[in-house]
């Protein structure tokens, strides 16, 4: 008696684990990739490197390191071009040219990638004073505080032609779905969002403890986006991966909440004591006779289509937009930063791809892998509508953010109020208190 009670808790302790080393694993992976590439350079932001530059008697120069033909097309006023692949031909400091030598040389490119690896050359061959400009370009024209005249505020061709930083002027439509989105929508489902969470605190049904758990990490990623615009402007690459982490996390837990459901109240695929309610399809049932498992069958051609799917956003192309604007006289800047659709369109696509095939391994190797399947099956579904979402939308409205921005928070409301709706349609039977109610 006392193994048959120790034996559940034990698997469920167990998955538990896993899930704690999934999420820390998955959490910290990003950050150590980004600190890999980008935290052993010497590095300031756009701002500070403009203040730098503008300081009287400086020596300092803005490097873009981008080829020549982009550099010509168009760049930041006063920068200087060295492209990256003849600063990688230098092999010692005294190789560097001289109009180069004395000041502080500050790196630019499109997004911060290219010029990283510049200054990482150049570092290690002992050159001074080379820093990165954290995010390029893209970065810089969503730096500047409001319309300026001043020095590096432009955007200069080899033509000689100069024009402002990017500025899209708004029309009144947008600018009242600026305002709907990020004070009205944003409010109205984090606070839904945690409604939800204080109406599910004391279920201990297993898809009713997901689905609270995918609203707690709903809400406290959506208070991160807010801490980012309130405090940081924006600009903080660690609070806004904190919010992005927050809503992929909200996604697996909620598709967990729903395979549970599914299963445990209505097909009983993976209960052996009721009968699956897909045997009237199937015909045989594998709980009864020895026969395959149609179900099972499927997901072996789902699964890696799933895969497939999930790795669509690694074909394409990274945004290098940003753009000013002016949102009710309030001076506003719009840019999807190139280092977050990294983690969207790069990084999300292969983890989402090598746990629906973990998935599909364990259907494949598993006498009972439905408990284990549907774990990976859910953590699998965070990354992999966290990325088609993202890069779809980021896709479409690549030239005009503030639809970039409206369309996610009022899909996100629309996710609260449907998961809110579910709750009250069928709270009957969703909240009474079964004693068969599976542990959390």
């Amino acid at each position: 008696m006392i193994a048959s009670q120790t034996g559940p808790r034990a698997r469920s302790s167990k998955r538990l684990a896993v899930i704690i080393v999934l999420i820390a694993a998955g959490g910290l992976l990003p950050l150590l990739l980004y600190n890999v590439w980008f935290g052993f350079v010497p590095m300031v932001s756009p701002a500070e490197a403009r203040q730098l530059l503008q300081a009287p008697d400086t020596a300092a120069l803005l490097i873009d390191v981008r080829p020549a033909e982009e550099f010509d097309e168009t760049h930041i006023e006063g920068a200087h071009n060295w492209p990256l692949a003849d600063i990688r031909r230098v092999e010692s400091p005294f190789e560097v040219p001289g109009q180069f030598r004395g000041g502080p040389l500050f790196l630019v490119c499109n997004s911060g990638i290219l010029s990283t690896a510049a200054v990482r050359h150049l570092d290690r061959l002992g050159v001074e004073n080379v820093i990165n400009v954290r995010g390029g370009i893209q970065e810089w024209i969503a730096s500047v505080d409001e319309p300026e005249d001043g020095p590096f505020a432009k955007l200069s061709a080899l033509s000689g032609r100069m024009r402002p930083l990017p500025f899209r002027r708004a029309p009144a439509h947008e600018q009242f779905v600026a305002v709907l989105s990020g004070f009205a929508i944003k409010p109205t489902y984090t606070l839904l969002s945690l409604v939800l969470v204080i109406v599910l605190w004391r279920r201990r049904e297993s898809d009713l403890v997901a689905l609270r758990w995918s609203m707690i990490f709903f809400f406290v990623g959506e208070n991160f986006c807010a801490v980012n615009y309130i405090f940081f402007g924006d600009t903080s690459y660690l609070v806004e991966y904190l919010h992005s982490f927050g809503m992929l996390l909200s996604a697996a837990f909620a598709t967990y909440a729903i395979i549970e459901g599914v299963d445990g109240r209505i097909l009983m695929l993976s209960d052996s004591n009721h009968r699956c309610a897909a045997v009237r399809l199937c015909g045989k049932c594998i709980k009864y006779e020895d026969v395959p498992c149609g179900l099972r069958r499927v997901s072996y051609m789902v699964l890696p289509a799933l895969a497939l799917v999930a790795l669509m956003p690694l074909c394409a192309p990274l945004q290098s937009n940003a753009y000013n604007t002016v949102i009710y006289g309030t001076f506003y800047r719009y840019g999807h930063k190139v280092v977050y659709q990294l983690f969207e369109m790069r990084f999300c696509p292969v983890v989402a791809a090598v746990l629906l095939i973990a998935c599909m391994s364990v259907l494949v190797l598993k006498s009972n892998p439905y408990p284990w399947a549907k774990l990976l099956l859910a953590a699998a579904a965070g990354p992999l509508t966290f990325a088609l979402f993202r890069s779809v939308i980021g896709t479409m409205f690549s030239q005009d953010l503030v639809w970039f921005a409206f369309w996610e928070e009022f899909t996100e409301l629309l996710f609260i109020v449907g998961v809110c709706l579910v709750l009250w349609i069928f709270r009957q039977r969703l909240f009474e208190n079964s004693a068969t109610a599976s542990p959390p």
